[in-house]
């Protein structure tokens, strides 16, 4: 379940305008993924009214949905194989570049979710 809402994201993070269907669709699998990356301690302080790790966690929770909704969804995360780096037909050709991805077991992670959880000191060992 998220630990975000769409009132947070909007009011508080003033995060880039979405609809809510599409923030809820996302805000669940982002909180899961900054659930994750904390070891459960994300969910765990956002209940928490106020302070810094509350903070931590559902900013990071935003920055990861917005994250999400840019790399196009959840769907994303379920591909498998590697981005192509180049692509031809006929004379046309177009490559792809995903330096700098930062992942946790091969999910992309936004580099701003962890920040917000590194300077709280939520990230887990190896992160």
């Amino acid at each position: 379940m998220a630990f975000i809402d769409y009132a947070y994201y909007l009011g508080v993070y003033r995060g880039m305008p979405v609809s809510a269907d599409i923030f809820t669709r996302y805000a669940e699998r982002a909180c899961d993924i900054v659930d994750g990356i904390t070891s459960g301690r994300a969910s765990k302080n956002a209940e928490k009214d106020g302070g810094k790790l509350c903070t931590a966690a559902k900013k990071a929770a935003c920055a990861q949905t917005e994250y999400l909704y840019t790399l196009g969804g959840s769907e994303y995360l379920g591909r498998t194989g590697k981005d192509v780096s180049r692509e031809e037909i006929g004379n046309a050709a177009v490559s792809y570049r995903r330096d700098g991805v930062i992942t946790y077991i091969g999910i992309p992670v936004s580099g701003l979710a962890l920040m917000y959880l590194s300077e709280a000191g939520l990230t887990a060992r190896g992160i």
